[in-house]
């Protein structure tokens, strides 16, 4: 790869170190978006350089994904191998916010592939879908942090009138960790706590690419 690398480097006259820290950047966070603070440089550099970036990626065994329309751009496992086993609590919350995206897209509440929602909203929800109790505020946090790291949310300031109820707006990424399949495990769900590898070892696994136990 370090001859494709010169050579596009050649080919563009920008510098190497803006393809590795892009490559980097990708393979840490997963996806890059082009209207999120610090990553347009990365979402610019991907589109732009497709065939680079998409042999680069399969070579580690990872698709390129680019979506021009919604300026998101990202990569995704091969591999079924690759997929990472989330815990029961993380899982459902991804059903979750894949509802309310999917509801906030059918009602038109949609700005450039992100909807808005908060807190309050994703707890409630949870509650009302998988009927059980609401995590402790620091595991919340904790699952926010690790969605944020995906590039699933974007986490904004808490409202002047409520401290604790934060702004959340989720971004299309939703869509590709959560598939359809996958989605209908939230309809079949009873709310009995099931074996934390239960929803992990079904035939429509996440697509995240990074560690689950990160800090």
């Amino acid at each position: 790869m370090l001859r494709e690398l010169k050579k596009v480097v050649e080919e563009s006259g920008k510098d190497a170190q803006e393809f590795q820290q892009t490559a980097n950047f990708v393979i840490a966070n997963q996806f890059a978006s082009a209207y999120k603070h610090g990553q347009r440089k990365h979402y610019l550099l991907l589109e732009s350089y497709q065939d680079y970036f998409d042999n680069l990626f399969d070579a580690l065994g990872m698709n390129l994904y680019i979506n021009e329309n919604e300026r998101l751009a990202g990569v995704l496992p091969i591999q079924k191998e690759a997929f990472v086993r989330l815990k029961t609590d993380e899982t459902l919350f991804l059903l979750v916010l894949r509802q309310i995206y999917e509801e906030k897209i059918e009602n038109f509440e949609v700005d450039n592939g992100f909807v808005a929602t908060n807190t309050h909203t994703i707890l409630d929800r949870f509650v009302q879908l998988v009927k059980r109790e609401i995590p402790n505020e620091t595991r919340f946090k904790d699952i926010l942090a690790l969605f944020s790291r995906h590039g699933i949310v974007i986490r904004g300031k808490s409202y002047e009138e409520d401290s604790k109820n934060q702004m959340i707006n989720i971004t299309p990424v939703v869509r590709l960790i959560v598939t359809e399949a996958y989605l209908r495990q939230l309809e079949s769900f009873n709310g009995t706590d099931p074996d934390e590898d239960e929803i992990a070892d079904s035939d429509a696994e996440t697509e995240t690419t990074q560690e689950t136990n990160q800090d």
